[in-house]
């Protein structure tokens, strides 16, 4: 997954879509996924629609959601997931799920690539997240 070590960070490519979105490879239940790195985002999230293919067990979240654009309708919750983003794997972490067609959807009418999910503050923060521009990579603190 072109890991890098330095300064007791761990560090990964990302991708700049034209949309100015932030996308970056990793594994979600160990298998290979596509996520929106957005800080916005209070909590990490995945697709309903990837359910299946990530073998999430879903429960029903009665808290009501929303994105910067609209209330998220059916939000679903998540325990017990693996995620591994730049190169250790972070355990029994909950995600929210719900229908990310619309995301999809203007990621497409601009050219790019389907995401399966976002990763939110509660892995940037808890991790000491640096993203640089410059080297299109995003950094993770190894001993937060």
């Amino acid at each position: 997954m072109g890991v890098e070590k330095k300064n007791n960070y761990l560090s990964k490519k990302i991708e700049i879509l034209k949309s100015g979105h932030l996308v970056a490879d990793c594994l979600i239940n160990r298998l290979s996924a596509k996520v929106i790195i957005d800080t916005g985002a209070s909590n990490s999230c995945i697709d309903s629609n990837s359910v299946e293919t990530f073998k999430i067990k879903i429960e029903n979240y009665h808290e009501q959601a929303s994105s910067a654009t609209e209330k998220i309708k059916n939000m679903h919750i998540s325990k017990n997931n693996a995620i591994d983003i730049v190169g250790f794997s972070i355990e029994n972490f909950k995600l929210f799920v719900f229908d990310m067609n619309h995301i999809n959807e203007t990621l497409h009418e601009n050219g790019s690539i389907k995401i399966h999910g976002i990763i939110g503050n509660d892995i940037l923060s808890k991790y000491g997240a640096i993203i640089s521009f410059r080297e299109k990579k995003i950094y993770l603190k190894l001993d937060f």
